[in-house]
C-alpha cells in the first residue's frame, strides 16, 4: 500500500514596522530584523523565492493592510 506525501500549502512573509525596525515573520513566526524597508522586503521575498522552489506557493504581505509584494520582482530601490 502506497502512501502520498502531505501536499505542502503555501506560507505568508509579512513585513511590518514595529518603532524603528522593520520585522519580517513566516507564518507568524519571526524571520528577522531589518533596519530598513528595503532591506526587509528584499529578505522576505528571497525566502519567498525559496519557497517558491519547494512549491509552496508563498506570498509576500505589507503591514498595515497586508498590500501583496510580488516576490518574483527585483526590489533593490526601496
Amino acid at each position: 500500500m502506497s502512501v502520498a506525501a502531505p501536499r505542502e500549502t503555501g506560507c505568508t512573509f509579512r513585513v511590518l514596522q514595529k518603532s524603528q525596525v522593520w520585522q519580517v515573520s513566516r507564518d507568524e513566526t519571526f524571520y528577522g530584523e531589518f533596519l530598513t524597508r528595503g532591506d526587509a522586503v528584499r529578505a522576505a521575498c528571497f525566502g519567498a523565492r525559496a519557497q517558491d522552489r519547494r512549491g509552496r506557493g508563498p506570498r509576500v504581505l505589507m503591514m498595515p493592510g497586508d498590500q501583496r509584494i510580488p516576490h518574483n520582482e527585483p526590489h533593490f530601490g526601496e
